[in-house]
């Protein structure tokens, strides 16, 4: 039997759940349903975090907030309450990921849109991923969908994005214990990742995209509107 075959056998194999993040109600819920029932992809909700004030959030939870480097967002409402909502919703999935039968949980945020042929593509890319691997970066900020095929990287600096990623299970609950301890944007945690020593990939070229232009974190602040191209 040639490795091909051997190879199809394995892809054919994996098994992962998506889990979608986003506000209830929210119309891009809409849209995420049509986009991920045209590529035949079943999903999962896990409804979005809002904190309607900043009293609701304690100093250590919003003491490490980059902000993009804008004195005047860390102390705003109208970024700090989004911030930190975004980080408490994805421990809510990650929380969920961790209780999952499958392999691989695949998180997105409802703005993500998976390229032609993710399935298919995903399933290539898992199969590849090492033992050690905890978790795979699906998007990056200002990276580009290429017509090249998809391979892993190891990643070995800080890339920003919470878009979309692929966690083992296992690994959800320390991705959980480390966002539980952290005090910058969700966003960031890879880098506290890193630090820990943990073994991370991303998808090279991605294998999702987004705009962000209706982000619930950063639409409508106008320092930010360069980052909704």
């Amino acid at each position: 039997m040639g490795l091909g075959t051997e190879q199809n056998k394995s892809i054919a194999k994996i098994m992962y759940k998506i889990l979608i993040v986003s506000m209830p109600g929210s119309p891009k819920r809409k849209k995420a349903s049509r986009i991920f029932q045209e590529q035949a992809l079943s999903w999962e909700w896990i409804d979005g975090v809002k904190i309607e004030s900043m009293d609701e959030i304690p100093a250590w939870e919003k003491d490490s907030l980059e902000a993009y480097h804008i004195e005047r967002l860390k102390f705003s409402p109208e970024y700090v309450c989004r911030a930190v909502g975004c980080k408490r919703a994805m421990r809510r999935a990650l929380d969920r990921a961790e209780l999952c039968q499958e392999e691989w949980v695949v998180i997105m945020q409802d703005d993500a849109v998976p390229v032609a042929g993710f399935d298919r593509i995903l399933k290539g890319l898992l199969a590849s991923a090492p033992a050690e691997a905890g978790a795979i970066l699906l998007h990056r900020c200002g990276f580009a969908r290429s017509p090249k095929p998809s391979k892993l990287e190891k990643m070995n600096r800080d890339y920003r994005s919470m878009t979309s990623f692929a966690v083992r299970p296992a690994f959800a609950r320390v991705m959980s214990e480390a966002l539980s301890a952290w005090g910058g944007e969700a966003d960031r945690i890879w880098k506290v990742l890193l630090e820990y020593g943990e073994s991370l990939y991303y998808a090279s070229p991605v294998i999702v995209t987004c705009n962000q232009k209706g982000s619930d974190i950063i639409s409508g602040i106008p320092e930010l509107s360069y980052l909704w191209q």
